[in-house]
């Protein structure tokens, strides 16, 4: 029903145009017939630009109406966490609740997983293209994938 409104609000516009143009073009001819050019509402010179301006706004307001709205459609994190393990989700839901990057030692904390469960599944996931991992001191930094991450924001 929204998309009818905008359809007949645009056509109105563009209507509206095109009588403002017809009215305008008749009196001005009428003006050049009668030889009272100068005595015109609207000098010729400011004529032109006067339906230019008229069609740009026109054209603005149909292109506005019909342009669809560009909102960015959110993903149920569920959905795509449901290719994953549980063990996986579990890791990959703590890079998220962590900004989407965390130490591989923090994981083992924070996931309640042993520190050798830990490190396979990670390697799993970086096998799948989820995460990257990359030597900070004695421990690692695993971070999710950009583009997974956001489709998580």
């Amino acid at each position: 029903m929204e998309d009818a409104k905008k359809i007949i609000l645009g056509m109105m516009s563009i209507s509206l145009f095109v009588l403002i143009v017809g009215i305008s073009s008749f009196y001005v001819q009428i003006q050049i017939e009668t030889g009272n050019v100068c005595g015109c509402l609207i000098p010729i010179p400011v004529f032109i630009p006067f339906l230019a301006s008229v069609g740009l706004f026109i054209g603005t307001l149909v292109y506005y109406f019909f342009t669809p709205r560009l909102e960015g459609k959110k993903i149920d994190k569920n959905v795509i966490l449901r290719v994953f393990d549980s063990d996986e989700k579990d890791i990959i839901n703590f890079l998220l609740e962590n900004k989407g990057k965390t130490t591989q030692s923090k994981i083992a904390k924070g996931t309640s997983l042993s520190k050798v469960k830990v490190f396979r599944i990670i390697e799993r996931l970086i096998k799948k293209g989820v995460v990257l991992k990359s030597p900070l001191g004695k421990t690692n930094l695993i971070t999710l994938n950009e583009s997974l991450l956001d489709l998580f924001k």
